[in-house]
């Protein structure tokens, strides 16, 4: 082992080190004596420690597998991202007799892959903001003609009324043209809204489960660092589904932010997120994601995708109801329903592809 081009670290069955190979010594540039027992945890990061100490000591309890992310502390004294993998060792007639673990040096990976998230993200804020501004220079430009006959009619009856006769006629006649301003007005922004809700931007044909994957390494950084437990039912045999990918992977990334928040309450252990997809009895993609959170109150589950409406303190209200402008969009439903037996279930239906 001392020739592996990994490091290695074996455990006894009290969970304390009892070994380390010369990759392992050499990377940390400290000694057999200094590692052994709990004296490697000195090495890690303090804002990865205990959730390292957490999934080391969850599965050694249950004698299953592992694999776990952290900074370890190299003898230069930077810290560097580590890949360990642990299993449980068994002698020949089935004695737990403890752990083996290795290690690679994962850091040029792990920057490499932050930043690229970092530039997904990035894009996907850089694609929200064009629309948004597109849509309102669009509502600009359109509503300005009636605004500003608005403002010259109602201009010109205070000027008739205010006369020493007042020319009830010409008076009737301005604010007549103040309301066909106003109705036109009105019909210009309906027009755009209906223009967003339709295929304003490329719908190709996406898998779904692809799509899930893509946005659970977005914010995987995210999700390691609050202790949040990931797990998928994707059915690989739905079908795909026509639709913007920064639009659905910008409904997707908010959800899961959202159940993430909604965890931080509970204890880490509990912290479990849910996603699964499925086809429903009309053949439609349902996307659910579920956290193990406090849940949404009862008075509040239909409230909440309304623009002015937020729980959090400082919240505009504007992200759910954004993710369900998206979702009727590409002509599919988002609902919440309570979690059983705690937490909340988050629902997206969209239409198959033919």
């Amino acid at each position: 082992m001392d020739a592996a081009p990994v490091m290695i670290w074996v455990s006894g069955t009290d969970k304390a080190c009892i070994w380390f190979n010369r990759p392992w010594l050499t990377f940390t540039g400290r000694a057999l004596a200094q590692e052994i027992g709990q004296g490697w945890t000195e090495g890690v990061h303090r804002d990865d420690f205990e959730r390292c100490i957490d999934v080391y000591n969850s599965h050694f309890d249950t004698r299953k597998d592992f694999r776990v992310q952290y900074r370890l502390r190299r003898h230069d004294d930077t810290y560097r991202w580590i890949d360990d993998t642990g299993m449980p060792r068994f002698t020949r007639d089935g004695a737990f007799v403890g752990y083996i673990g290795s290690c690679i040096d994962i850091h040029e990976y792990r920057e490499m892959e932050s930043e690229l998230r970092r530039r997904l993200l990035e894009n996907a804020e850089l694609n929200r903001q064009a629309d948004s501004a597109m849509l309102a220079a669009a509502i600009a430009h359109e509503i300005n003609q009636p605004l500003a006959g608005i403002v010259a009619a109602g201009t010109a009856g205070l000027r008739w009324l205010a006369k020493e006769s007042p020319d009830i006629d010409r008076a009737k006649d301005a604010l007549s043209s103040v309301v066909q301003a106003g109705q036109r007005a009105a019909e210009i922004i309906e027009s755009l809204r209906a223009v967003t809700k339709q295929e304003s931007r490329t719908h190709v044909p996406l898998s779904v489960n692809a799509l899930i994957r893509e946005v659970l390494a977005l914010a995987e950084i995210e999700l390691q660092s609050r202790q949040v437990a990931v797990r998928t039912s994707l059915d690989e045999k739905i079908a795909e589904v026509l639709a913007d990918r920064v639009q659905l992977q910008q409904v997707m990334l908010n959800l899961i932010k959202n159940a993430i928040e909604a965890m931080t309450a509970v204890e880490t252990s509990s912290r479990v997120l849910h996603l699964k997809t499925e086809r429903d009895g009309a053949q439609n993609i349902l996307i659910s994601v579920q956290d193990s959170g406090s849940g949404i109150d009862p008075g509040n589950i239909k409230r909440i995708f309304e623009r002015s409406f937020s729980t959090k303190p400082h919240g505009m209200g504007m992200g759910l109801a954004i993710c369900r402008s998206i979702i009727e969009a590409h002509n599919g439903r988002l609902w919440a329903e309570a979690g059983v037996p705690q937490g909340s279930i988050f629902r997206i239906s969209l239409p198959g592809s033919p």
